[in-house]
């Protein structure tokens, strides 16, 4: 998986300033990925945020296929000035 996250950051480079995931089981408890994407301050503002959104996990599936390893995909998006506010050590 995780070539595949770094082909993915260099192709959304300069709206995504990096992709972190995780695996665990969603709340049904099937097999799922957990992506988050931050970012960059400048990403909102250059395109809609749904545009970006859309396009990243679109990247993802491509790259890191998690369909193919049997996995849900969940994706969150704050930007870089958001991710600060969490403070929270999984966004780091």
């Amino acid at each position: 998986m995780e070539p595949g996250v770094r082909r993915a950051v260099r192709a959304l480079t300069p709206d995504v300033v990096r992709i972190r995931y995780s695996l665990d089981e969603d709340w049904t408890g099937d097999p799922s990925v957990f992506f988050r994407m931050v970012l960059s301050g400048d990403a909102p503002r250059k395109k809609r945020l749904g545009d970006i959104a859309q396009g990243v996990k679109a990247v993802i599936r491509e790259e890191v296929r998690p369909d193919d390893l049997g996995l849900y995909a969940y994706f969150n998006f704050p930007t870089l000035a958001e991710q600060s506010d969490l403070k929270d050590p999984k966004w780091a």
